[in-house]
This record gives structure tokens, C-alpha cells and sequence, in this order.
């Protein structure tokens, strides 16, 4: 699990979506979420220069994943009673949805801030009505996003260096932004040790 991972915002984020989907009257399955968040991810990163989930980014068969997102969409949180457990309810089947027991709006996200939501929206407004499946062979067009890698059936972590370069920063950026990202995860990692 990446140092910057943050479980709540994940969460917040996953329940955007189903927020949205819901107004839709639509359900969402574990794909085309997973391909929405990568999106929002990497549309961070190209905006910024910083994510908003800190998730490890991978390249799996079906395109690119949040690898410690997909963890908690396919087996759970590691601490139950937390932020996914109280807004995400179990996966059904291929469907993800909201727990049932809650009632949410996009206000109710107090963890993502409003570049955050913006960010999300843009991703929404954009990819919203597409298909799980035309998600993913979106996310495998070397046009749409070269930083995924046909991992002929495993996976492989797709480096920050790598997606910054495809993002188009300088190299000089991309020193800046990584060693950020690095500071950042650091100072994580100490405070999630003193606490």
C-alpha cells in the first residue's frame, strides 16, 4: 500500500460516483468505477501534480487500476467501521453501490476538497455514460493513456516518473513532482507510525 493511500478519500471518492449513478438511476459495476477513479486519479496528476487517493497505480489486464482501491472493492478494508465500511456496501456480483443503510449527497464528502470535486465532475460530465467495457478499451488506446502497459495477464506498477512524462511535464518537473510525492509519503509514514 502506497504511503499516501488514504482510505477515507478513496471512499468519498468511490461514493461520488455512486452518488451520481444513483441520480442516473444507473447502477455501476466494479470496472467501469474502478476505470472512473483511475481517470480522476490521473486527471489529478495532470492538473496538479499530486493525486487525490495516493493509491498505487498499476497496470492490469483490463487497463489501469487503483491497486489498493481494487484491494478494498474485492476484499474489504483491513480496519472495518471505517469510511469505505460506513459508505460502500459489499460488492454484488459485478455492481457496487452505496450502503443501503445511509443516505448521502455530494455535500456529505467533507474529505475531498473542491479541486477534488471539480476534478470529479470533470470525469463524470466526460465518461459518466460510457460502458464499463468502452471504459476500459478507452484506458488501453495508447492515446488515451500510454502509461498502461499490456501486463500479459499479471500486473505491473506503473511508476509516477512514467505517468508524469506521458502527462507531458519536463523532466526537470517530473524530479520535482516525484521528490514531493516522496517527501509527502514520508512525512505520512512517520505520523502513521506515531500515532
Amino acid at each position: 500500500m502506497s504511503a499516501l493511500f488514504c482510505e477515507e478519500k478513496a471512499a468519498e471518492v468511490a461514493a461520488y460516483f455512486l452518488v451520481r449513478a444513483s441520480e442516473k438511476g444507473a447502477n455501476i459495476t466494479i470496472l467501469k468505477l474502478m476505470k472512473l477513479m483511475y481517470l480522476s486519479e490521473r486527471l489529478s496528476y495532470e492538473r496538479y501534480g499530486f493525486p487525490i487517493i495516493g493509491d498505487a497505480l498499476v497496470s492490469m489486464p483490463n487497463g489501469p487500476v487503483l491497486s489498493s482501491t481494487l484491494d478494498l472493492i474485492n476484499f474489504g478494508p483491513s480496519k472495518p467501521k471505517g469510511t469505505w465500511d460506513r459508505l460502500i456496501a459489499e460488492k454484488s456480483g459485478r455492481d457496487m453501490s452505496l450502503n443501503e443503510n445511509i443516505t448521502i449527497s455530494i455535500d456529505d464528502l467533507r474529505e475531498l476538497s473542491e479541486s477534488d470535486i471539480e476534478i470529479l465532475e470533470s470525469i463524470w460530465r466526460q465518461f459518466g455514460r460510457m460502458s464499463a467495457i468502452k471504459l476500459r478499451d478507452y484506458t488501453h488506446d495508447a492515446n488515451n493513456c500510454p502509461e498502461w502497459q499490456d501486463p500479459d495477464g499479471s500486473s505491473v506498477p506503473i511508476k509516477f516518473e512514467d505517468l508524469l512524462d506521458k502527462l507531458g511535464y519536463s523532466a526537470a518537473d517530473v524530479g520535482k513532482i516525484v521528490a514531493n510525492i516522496r517527501q509527502q509519503a514520508w512525512i505520512n509514514s512517520n505520523l502513521s507510525s506515531v500515532q
